[in-house]
């Protein structure tokens, strides 16, 4: 919280500064990039808060509209096992082809607010929400629960994942070669290939390398 000006909640656990902003920069830095990433439980947190949205430090606090004009309350159920509602036109939808699913949450902070950057996807039957997605036609998820402990349903997401890695990796290799091709009409270079020593070359090379992030 101290990163985006909030005084700690005294029902927040222990804060790792460092942890922290070293997170934030590369979501940030990654998501310039159009690097696919898929947040995962505090994975979807740092994706919130590294692009322009914001975080609740414990959802037993009041952050969530009651219904009633202007008044907040708390999450009123325990998130150890939830059964969320899935938006029908979201990639999450796409991929369980249904509209409420049970996922294993276990969490006592959630976003707060996505942003402008991220739209909400999922959520639990009390409105805490359980999945984001970029509206920046961005491959850029993220979900409060643990796919990876979901067997095969969860695998689903993974492969979304890997697929869009490969569609990314296949892009900037066909960019990274083009502009090799354009270094070596121009003269800068006198071979296609990985041993030039020319910085710009050398850059686009390592950008090559960046195919995928998981956030945990």
């Amino acid at each position: 919280p101290l990163w985006v000006g909030e005084e700690p909640s005294p029902r927040l656990h222990n804060i790792n500064a460092r942890r922290d902003l070293s997170e934030l920069l590369l979501t940030r830095l990654a998501a310039n990039r159009q690097i696919p990433i898929l947040g995962i439980c505090r994975g979807i947190q740092v994706l919130a808060m590294a692009l322009d949205g914001t975080v609740q430090q414990d959802i037993y606090e009041n952050y969530l509209p009651t219904g009633s004009a202007g008044s907040l309350g708390p999450s009123t159920i325990k998130h150890s096992q939830d059964a969320v509602r899935i938006e029908r036109d979201s990639i999450l939808f796409s991929l369980y082809h249904k509209e409420r699913m049970a996922v294993n949450s276990f969490h006592h902070q959630a976003v707060k607010d996505p942003g402008a950057r991220f739209r909400t996807t999922a959520v639990a039957p009390d409105g805490v929400i359980e999945a984001i997605e970029s509206t920046e036609f961005k491959s850029i998820m993220g979900v409060q629960w643990h796919p990876e402990h979901l067997g095969d349903e969860g695998q689903r997401l993974f492969r979304w994942l890997a697929d869009e890695a490969a569609e990314f990796q296949s892009i900037i290799h066909g960019e990274f070669m083009e502009y090799v091709r354009e270094l070596k009409d121009r003269g800068i270079i006198r071979h296609i290939g990985m041993s030039t020593h020319n910085p710009a070359v050398a850059k686009m090379a390592a950008l090559c390398g960046e195919i995928e992030m998981i956030l945990f």
